[in-house]
């Protein structure tokens, strides 16, 4: 299979990393966006795309409701309903999604939330529950779209077996997998665990995001793995 990276990246950063913007992955399928993620800086490095008369459509999927991921989904979604009108959907696999939203005056009329992924999207989305926080969900997503396939992890102390299995077995082209440098983190995967698990031949097909610093950037590439690059449309 191909193993091509969709994702473009306008940041790669852990929460309080503000230098590498809130973590977020886009691609485009014709006219429609699809997003991963809308953390705090995702508005204003994501507007011109918002604003171009190419985009139609939205789509952003969800990985958690913290705020370094879902911190301007309402100005997103307020902009696209009363400044560029263009649909918004919105995938998160529970209606905690509709309840924030509520909470913050963002009215249902504004956006379509799914639980599971529509067909006329043309692409697959397996969602994993992930281990990150004890008070919210939290998922990676396995994705497939023409072709290519890739998981994202969104925040995550491990990698699903059933994703690992699927990437050593050549039958998942990329991860796309957060670290930290944190050896003793409970909610966050350690690059350790990372090192482990990924073989030295296989980490140029892991991306590592959601991250807490330059150091930590260093010492994943010299470790083999591979470091999005920052994109601002």
């Amino acid at each position: 299979m191909a193993k091509r990276n969709l994702l473009h990246f306008t940041g790669i950063g852990s929460a309080f990393n503000a230098s590498f913007g809130n973590t977020n992955a886009y691609f485009i399928d014709g006219t429609t966006l699809f997003m991963f993620d809308c953390g705090e800086s995702v508005y204003a490095r994501m507007l011109k795309l918002l604003q171009s008369k190419r985009i139609r459509r939205v789509i952003i999927i969800i990985t958690h409701l913290h705020s370094d991921h879902i911190g301007s989904l309402g100005t997103v979604l307020s902009f696209c309903a009363h400044v560029v009108p263009k649909p918004v959907d919105i995938f998160y696999p529970t209606r905690a999604i509709e309840r924030f939203l509520k909470c913050i005056g963002i009215s249902d009329d504004k956006y379509t939330h799914h639980l599971s992924v529509p067909e006329d999207w043309n692409l697959s989305v397996t969602p994993y529950r992930v281990v990150h926080s004890d008070m919210i969900a939290c998922f990676g997503y396995e994705v497939s779209f023409k072709g290519a396939s890739f998981y994202y992890s969104g925040d995550a102390h491990d990698i699903p077996d059933p994703v690992l299995k699927k990437f050593l077995d050549n039958k998942i082209d990329l991860l796309f997998h957060e670290a930290t440098i944190d050896t003793a983190a409970t909610g966050h995967c350690s690059y350790t665990t990372l090192e482990r698990k990924i073989p030295v031949s296989e980490r140029k097909r892991v991306y590592c995001m959601h991250l807490g610093s330059e150091k930590l950037a260093a010492l994943l590439i010299k470790k083999g793995f591979q470091i999005p690059k920052i994109e601002v449309p």
